[in-house]
């Protein structure tokens, strides 16, 4: 049996060519920086920047009705303000009761974009490219989170800084009308940030558990129905019985509960006509606090269990 032939130095054994790639010698700059690049990354995706035309009509398109109702108010300033001095009974638009009055365009605007935000990376398997890097799973996530929080609260705020505006011009006296107007105003930051975040929590939870837009955008939308209608419908049904429970139910509606917390910042008291059962706006400020929570820690733990 004849043994192998040696390998000599002549021996083809392959050849290393120098095709031109450098060492990365710029900053590593951490986990800090990037959570931060994912979360403008992001944002920029949530309005559609960087990205087709297409892309930008739906938040644009819904950002623009929702703000459309102020800007006419703001238009129309001069007219309004002639038919208010002259004792006419003209109403306006207030920060309090704007978002009861087109919620329904925020809730598009969540079906239409948080899919976007974690539906592709799961459909198309680039989950590992992130956690790869210096990206944890939580940290994917809670960019992502703020990314649709801050989208949602510049879409909260554009009204309410047109509203802001309209006021002031409503007023012979500029300066004494900022004066008057600020303190009625500024309630709506703390409002619509707790707006945004609840929002944004649930739209993101909700469409994380699936990997196709179209089935997390419905089922974001049956969430919102069903969060809504069912405890009104067993509190009805709780009236005709000695059931004293039932009014806590409303606790669990996402929109109702919104609206009861907004008015506690502005420091009304809820409507009975509004809202029925024995919730205050206190307990509404609590409940929309721990959904922020809840959604959130229910969000991590959907990454921790995700395959990637």
């Amino acid at each position: 049996m004849s043994s192998p032939n040696p390998v000599t130095d002549s021996s083809p054994a392959g050849s290393i060519y120098d095709l031109g790639y450098r060492h990365y010698e710029g900053p590593r700059r951490g986990r800090i920086w990037a959570m931060w690049s994912l979360f403008v990354e992001s944002l920029r995706g949530v309005w559609g920047f960087g990205r087709p035309m297409s892309a930008k009509a739906a938040p644009f398109i819904l950002g623009g009705l929702y703000a459309l109702p102020a800007l006419f108010q703001l238009a129309f300033a001069s007219v309004l303000a002639k038919e208010i001095s002259s004792g006419s009974g003209t109403e306006l638009m207030t920060y309090r009761v704007y978002f009861g009055m087109f919620y329904f365009l925020v809730i598009f605007f969540c079906v239409a974009q948080a899919p976007e935000l974690v539906c592709r990376d799961q459909r198309y398997r680039v989950l590992p490219l992130y956690f790869t890097r210096s990206l944890s799973r939580a940290e994917y996530a809670l960019a992502r989170l703020a990314s649709l929080a801050a989208a949602l609260f510049l879409l909260l705020m554009v009204p309410c800084v047109a509203l802001f505006v309209g006021d002031i011009l409503m007023q012979p006296d500029t300066f004494k009308a900022i004066g008057d107007e600020l303190p009625k105003a500024l309630p709506a930051l703390p409002a619509n940030a707790l707006i945004a975040a609840a929002l944004s929590a649930l739209s993101l939870t909700v469409s994380s558990f699936s990997p196709r837009r179209a089935y997390a955008a419905i089922a974001l939308v049956a969430y919102v129905l069903l969060a809504e209608a069912v405890p009104g419908a067993i509190s009805a049904i709780g009236r005709n019985s000695d059931w004293t429970w039932t009014d806590k139910l409303f606790a669990l509606t996402p929109i109702t509960s919104l609206i009861g917390a907004s008015d506690w910042f502005f420091g009304q008291t809820l409507n009975p006509q509004e809202f029925t059962g024995s919730l205050t706006a206190d307990a509404y400020v609590v409940v929309a606090l721990m959904s922020v929570v809840v959604f959130t820690m229910v969000l991590l733990f959907r990454y921790r269990r995700l395959p990637a």
